[in-house]
């Protein structure tokens, strides 16, 4: 587990510290088959008592992202076990789905995770997405990483928003999505950009100001799509396609 954890505040404890383990489990922090610690040094970890760190596992045991081997034991399961997930990922790769499909999703769902994070972010919300943009700055140039950042920064965001419906139907998009940007986002050009607009949204969200959170992120979703078609990439190709072809130069990409 991370170190830097911070105590969650009271009333949704359980929820935070399920938050915060979900998103080392997507960042690869915490990797299938890692155990996770006992109850009660997570409860010290955390400053909580044992029941709410027993809501938290239950509530990543219930979305598939922990198992429990044995009574006392509990590991990092394989995201695509579970299956209302993994579903939603074959029917959209069964309609060839396509960078433009994807943008278009994005473009409607990740403007409202933001207002609605602006309208709901505690103080040490602010302090993790500040985190993640101060580590993101420091990996420009290490774009495996910066992408892993990238991802949860939007993540984080999903889970401050607290709606889990829009989380849900978020989480097929990341997935099918982080292939190609392995690919597509390798240009310090292209990761300073973003980083830039990530601060923009943050702002906002520090503010409380959700419409202007909602326009941040609306206009970094827009600048996506121009920087892949600048890249050279046709919106209309499958995003499958992308992810198994062979990089082109990152020059290329960078436009």
């Amino acid at each position: 587990m991370a170190s830097d954890a911070r105590p969650a505040k009271a009333k949704l404890a359980y929820e935070e510290i399920a938050g915060l383990v979900r998103r080392q489990i997507v960042g690869g922090e915490l990797n299938v088959g890692d155990r996770l610690p006992s109850e009660t040094r997570l409860a010290l970890h955390f400053g909580v008592s044992r029941s709410t760190i027993r809501e938290a596992l239950r509530t990543l045991q219930e979305s598939g992202f922990v198992e429990r081997v044995s009574p006392r034991i509990m590991v990092v399961r394989r995201d695509d076990d579970e299956p209302v997930q993994r579903e939603l990922v074959r029917a959209l790769r069964r309609n060839n789905v396509t960078f433009a499909d994807l943008h278009g999703a994005l473009f409607l769902l990740e403007p409202e995770l933001s207002r609605l994070a602006a309208e709901r972010a505690a103080p040490g919300d602010i302090r993790e997405l500040e985190d993640n943009l101060d580590a993101q700055a420091a990996h420009l140039t290490d774009f495996a990483t910066w992408n892993r950042l990238d991802q949860e920064f939007h993540l984080a965001i999903a889970d401050i928003a607290g709606n889990p419906a829009l989380i849900l139907a978020r989480a097929p998009i990341t997935q099918l999505l982080m292939p190609a940007l392995d690919r597509f986002m390798s240009s310090e050009r292209l990761t300073g950009g973003a980083l830039a607009r990530h601060r923009r949204i943050l702002t906002e969200i520090r503010h409380g100001d959700g419409e202007a959170a909602e326009l941040m992120t609306r206009r970094h979703v827009d600048e996506f799509r121009q920087a892949w078609e600048q890249a050279g990439l046709d919106p209309q190709l499958p995003i499958d396609d992308l992810a198994l072809e062979d990089a082109p130069p990152a020059g290329v990409r960078a436009g």
